[in-house]
């Protein structure tokens, strides 16, 4: 039966295979069967020969090797019905041994590992390289209670039968490469595996939403130009602290300020529709407000003013800053209009220009901020655009955070004048990978990447999420708009190449991509991890690949957005079914390939940072304290004479000095031990006299022999 041409889309773009699942059925049914079969076997009576049994040939090892040849031809002769069972057969025995010799010298050279999940890439990569798996519980859960004597009866080079087979004999090594989630407990530590883990605290953890704001409150610490520096939107936790939440309220505020300034800067040639002295509807006082606001904001930038803390809003300023909050939003969004005069709003826009310009030259993420006050509402810990919505309503914004208070929602000012290609809104999907080694821990970027596009075309007088959040998961729940641009992908994703050829014919400077995008990638990401090393567990052998999304704004400037530490690699689309399972294989040289030999190619990963660390020894008291450190000169002798130096003293003549200075303390430290030792007599008690150190001597020689 054909497919209707309505419904084939919906199948075209879709990557679901359903074979595997049919021939693990297949195989579980088969080994049932076997099982079964071996209960009920009875001996069959061979008709040429009736003194010798018919020989039952069970599925033998279809290797190439010797062993595996040998092993096989004996499970086919003995394995007799009547005298010997498969389960007692030399056959089984056999092969059995030889799987066990395979995993001793898989345990010898490190080479078990563990893979969670569908992630075959890796999987296959491993087994390439003469790994062994060690089956994770959920993997071919049927097959794995079987008895060993069945599994080995169906194995051959390569089937499940042989994989299950394996696991069992391997189920009690460590496994030497982990690949599992986030939140299962970490085993076999004490082997030091490969594991894609990299455990850190809570509060730095910059792969969730606030501990990305932790590691950019502590990135200033470790700015440098060119190097190392965070560019990211504002946001603040609104379940944290009532400082924290007492600050978003401000940030809002000011916000407003310049919303409606901008407002009346970008509509200057329309001054004359805002402004009417005589029938205006609001008062030129809401625009003298924000004016005000922006210049008070300017001056504690410039530090020319102290911040006063025991200031708290009262509640007349809180009905003050309402008005205006709503004066101003019939101004932006309504176009009421203000009661003033033409001369005055143009007066007042020339001003703000000038304050704005150097409010944006200090704070790069004003630029960002359009004319509607935007915030986007994220959940702390999840992922995938779940629970996000964008507000502009400041009471709307505080009672949603309010009503889900376990979700801990973080308040983001949203980016409301991003880049857009085709009047549409994107994102760029870039890969970064961390390795913890003995003694280092290394930033790797991923040189390939893919931008994932939005459905509907960038309007903030909509605020659906079909429009703004450009998630790959959010997106293909929504289908395409009819009037949207053709140059556009139709799975909304483009390739690196794409892009590039994109900026080429675009206005975009040459080689802006090499010299300033990915650049600007680098100096992000290094900045993030360098904010987090405080609370990073630094277990060797560690590693974590990472999905970094990021923004570019008009002026092609890279901005953080967030990190996701279990990013989708599936093969939803035609661009990602060639670049994630790249990425797979070349973190597999990276993380396996390149400690066993230096020179090993490392693929697309590019080392861009390394930190050197020193792991915390546990303290031995027998070795106490070691110091280490460099002479200094405490003075230097001073001649008289500044025409000819007076020749440096000899070593005879400095000890000789030094024994004098020591003795002349000694004699006063003398007569007044004796002088104590009196006075305690006297008191009732006895003092022994004060031996004093080689470092207590040096220091009284010091002190006598430094000239005043």
């Amino acid at each position: 039966m054909q497919r209707s041409s309505t419904s084939w889309p919906n199948y075209r773009t879709q990557y679901y295979n359903p074979v595997y699942k049919i021939r693990t059925l297949i195989q579980t049914l088969d080994a049932e069967l076997a099982a079964l079969s071996q209960r009920c076997a009875i001996a069959k009576v061979n008709v040429l020969n009736p003194a010798k049994p018919k020989v039952e040939y069970i599925l033998g090892h279809t290797g190439s090797g010797t062993k595996y040849s040998q092993a096989t031809d004996l499970c086919k002769s003995m394995a007799v019905m009547g005298d010997l069972t498969p389960a007692n057969s030399v056959a089984t025995r056999t092969l059995s041994s030889i799987y066990r010799s395979r995993v001793i010298d898989a345990f010898r050279n490190r080479r078990i590992f563990t893979v969670y999940g569908n992630y075959h890439t890796i999987r296959r990569a491993l087994l390439n390289r003469g790994w062994l798996e060690k089956l994770a519980p959920n993997r071919y859960p049927k097959l794995q209670a079987l008895p060993e004597e069945v599994l080995l009866q169906h194995a051959k080079r390569g089937n499940d039968y042989e994989a299950v087979a394996i696991s069992k004999i391997i189920s009690h090594f460590p496994a030497f490469f982990i690949w599992q989630p986030k939140a299962l407990r970490d085993e076999h530590s004490d082997v030091l595996p490969l594991r894609n883990r990299v455990r850190r605290g809570r509060n730095l953890d910059f792969s969730t939403k606030v501990g990305l704001i932790g590691c950019a409150e502590q990135q200033q610490w470790f700015h440098e130009k060119g190097v190392c520096g965070m560019s990211h939107p504002r946001f603040y936790r609104l379940g944290g602290s009532s400082e924290e939440r007492m600050a978003f309220i401000e940030d809002f505020r000011q916000t407003q300020c310049r919303s409606l300034l901008k407002y009346l800067l970008d509509n200057v040639q329309r001054l004359a529709e805002l402004a009417d002295p005589d029938a205006g509807t609001i008062s030129i006082s809401v625009v003298q407000f924000a004016m005000t606001n922006v210049k008070k904001h300017f001056d504690e930038l410039e530090h020319r003013t102290l911040d006063d803390t025991n200031e708290t809003n009262t509640d007349s300023e809180n009905v003050e800053w309402k008005n205006f909050i709503t004066s101003s939003n019939e101004v932006i969004r309504n176009n009421a209009k203000i009661k003033a005069s033409v001369a005055l709003l143009q007066d007042v826009s020339k001003l703000s220009g000038i304050y704005l310009t150097k409010l944006e030259d200090r704070r790069r993420d004003y630029k960002w901020d359009g004319c509607r006050n935007l915030w986007i509402l994220k959940p702390g810990y999840q992922c995938r655009g779940l629970g996000i919505v964008i507000r502009s309503s400041i009471e709307e914004i505080l009672q949603w955070a309010t009503n889900n208070p376990q979700r801990r929602y973080i308040a983001q000012k949203y980016l409301e004048r991003p880049l857009l290609i085709h009047k549409t809104k994107f994102d760029i999907r870039q890969y970064m990978l961390l390795t913890i080694g003995e003694t280092t821990l290394t930033i790797w970027l991923y040189k390939d990447c893919y931008l994932r596009f939005s459905s509907q075309e960038f309007t903030i007088d909509d605020l659906r999420e079909s429009i703004h959040l450009t998630n790959n998961s959010v997106q293909k729940r929504y289908k395409n708009k009819a009037n949207r641009d053709t140059r556009l992908p139709k799975n909304n994703m483009w390739t690196l190449e794409q892009f590039k050829l994109y900026l080429k014919h675009s206005k975009a400077p040459d080689n802006i991509w090499e010299d300033h995008i990915f650049p600007g990638f680098k100096e992000n990401l290094v900045a993030v991890v360098m904010a987090s090393l405080e609370e990073t567990q630094f277990i060797e052998n560690s590693f974590e690949l990472y999905g970094c999304d990021l923004m570019l704004d008009e002026q092609y400037n890279p901005i953080l957005i967030e990190i996701n530490s279990t990013p989708d690699l599936t093969p939803s689309t035609e661009v990602t079914a060639r670049i994630c399972p790249l990425t797979l294989k070349d973190l597999v040289k990276v993380v396996v390939d390149l400690p066993r030999n230096s020179h090993s190619p490392t693929g697309n990963f590019e080392r861009v940072f390394e930190v050197n660390y020193k792991i915390k020894r546990d303290y031995d008291p027998e070795v106490g304290l070691d110091v280490c450190g460099k002479a200094m000169t405490l003075f230097k002798p001073s001649y008289t004479t500044p025409s000819a130096k007076r020749p440096l003293p000899t070593p005879a003549k400095i000890l000789k000095r030094t024994e004098h200075a020591i003795k002349l303390p000694l004699k006063r430290l003398r007569k007044q031990s004796t002088l104590m030792k009196s006075k305690a007599q006297t008191a009732g008690c006895s003092t022994e006299p004060k031996i004093l150190k080689s470092a207590t001597k040096e220091a009284l020689a010091i002190r006598y022999t430094t000239p005043k």
